[in-house]
């Protein structure tokens, strides 16, 4: 009778690919079975490593317990012998004094892409005051997926060619001796779709001018004033949060479907929204809203449609829009709001996040029924062809909620579908109530959605 266990029955390469589906630590348990083993787990291409164990013990430890991770991976890596590799993951924290030693995570980096990586990710935090500098020799005719962060500065090789990255990430990292490493970078990567950028803590170069023709979807977050051109022809998704007074000098980006725009504004210069003396105040964004107003998807961020109302700057028509996402807060009016909706012919879904805004009549504006005065019995409303409503947050204790949704119901015509999910799950909403009140459209209809929030 064969006592043999089914799964050491099955050929090395299978096994060789169900360890590498494991964390790296479980497939090297595996290793002391038997010397076969040993040599299945140095066949496996997915290493994630990371040592959390000189992160959550004591400092007295870290020493030791960072000598043992790094005697582990060293003799992993040792033990598959120049092996390929698809996937390598390093998580850690390096110093010369209590954290690895910068020189062993070069030689790391170094092994697996002369070994054809195709998933690099290195998410490594320095611990010290004198930042390590990795010298990346990035010639990978392998390389697909890229991410490098955080708080270390990497020098590229003078050749820099990357053919096949499809993905880059870069969040907060700094690089040495070239002020233009990004777009040297994206010269590099003729096949890029995906890139995500957050700017360090130090301050980068004050130009930036970035172009991919193959880039799909943009992900970046400026933390400095900066003087920023685009030339994206192929984008289809942007996602940028920038700081105030940053100038939009120039962007192309003719293919774009979807926007979220977002401005970082400093506690500090918050009191500017607040006066009425426009003149105290530009914000340079034109060139920004001009060049995304063929997006069929825009969603903004409380503050900067806000600083649209205020910088008193012409709106051009958006004739794609069909899905128009706002968020509000307390402080912040929605004063060009109108003009928004106004500017979208074709509007079809119009979202919400919270219905809490300021309450003026010069940065509310007519969308919302709010304030009782002349002024708000018309609306922009009125001859809006939206026909999908969503409101989140929405608090069925509140009579400035319960008032602006009469005023939707009663001023779009088109509406078909009314989204509402509560901002407090333990008062659920009357939907017999808001069945009640007058409608535009007799074709609308209610739906409330109760999303569990973590405790």
């Amino acid at each position: 009778m064969d006592t043999q266990d089914s799964i050491s029955r099955l050929p090395d390469e299978l096994l060789g690919h169900i360890l590498s589906s494991l964390s790296t630590k479980q497939g090297a348990s595996t290793s002391v079975l038997s010397k076969r083993w040993r040599n299945v787990f140095a066949s496996i291409y997915n290493l994630d490593l990371y040592d959390r164990e000189s992160i959550r013990e004591a400092r007295p430890d870290w020493r030791e317990n960072s000598k043992r991770f790094t005697a582990f991976v060293s003799n992993l890596l040792n033990l598959q012998r120049g092996s390929s590799i698809k996937k390598f993951t390093l998580k850690s924290h390096v110093s010369v004094r209590d954290g690895l030693d910068p020189a062993n995570v070069q030689s790391w980096i170094c092994n697996v892409l002369e070994r054809g990586v195709v998933d690099l990710d290195l998410f490594i935090t320095f611990l010290g005051k004198i930042q390590p500098v990795f010298t990346l020799n990035l010639m990978s005719e392998t390389l697909v997926k890229l991410r490098l962060g955080r708080w270390f500065v990497i020098k590229l090789s003078q050749d820099v060619s990357l053919p096949m990255l499809r993905k880059l990430s870069l969040y907060s990292v700094d690089f040495d001796g070239d002020s233009n490493f990004v777009g040297k970078l994206l010269s590099r990567c003729p096949v890029l779709e995906e890139f995500y950028f957050e700017e360090s803590e130090k301050h980068g170069p004050v130009q930036i001018q970035w172009s991919s023709p193959s880039l799909k979807r943009l992900r970046i977050r400026f933390n400095y004033v900066r003087e920023i051109s685009f030339d994206f022809p192929n984008l289809a998704f942007l996602k940028i949060l920038y700081e105030l007074g940053s100038k939009i000098l120039d962007v192309k980006m003719d293919s774009l479907v979807e926007a979220r725009l977002n401005h970082r504004l400093h506690y500090g210069e918050i009191w500017v929204t607040t006066y009425r003396n426009a003149g105290l105040f530009h914000v340079d964004m034109i060139h920004l809203i001009n060049a995304i107003s063929n997006v069929r998807v825009l969603h903004l961020s409380s503050v900067l449609h806000e600083l649209l109302y205020f910088s008193r700057q012409e709106l051009p028509m958006f004739d794609s829009l069909v899905c128009l996402s706002i968020e509000s807060e307390r402080k912040r009016g929605w004063g060009i709001l109108p003009l928004l909706i106004k500017n979208n012919p074709n509007l079809e879904t119009l979202i919400f996040k919270g219905l809490k805004h300021r309450l003026t009549s010069r940065t509310c504006g007519d969308v919302c029924g709010c304030i009782n005065s002349v002024f708000h019995r018309s609306s922009c409303l009125s001859t809006s062809r939206v026909k999908v409503l969503e409101i989140s947050g929405y608090r069925e204790d509140s009579i400035e909620d319960l008032n602006t949704m009469r005023h939707f119901l009663a001023k779009l015509p088109c509406l078909e579908l009314v989204k509402i999910c509560a901002a407090n799950i333990k008062v659920p909403i009357d939907i017999h109530h808001l069945l009640t009140l007058p409608r535009a459209s007799p074709n609308c209809k209610i739906q409330v959605i109760h999303q569990k929030t973590s405790e």
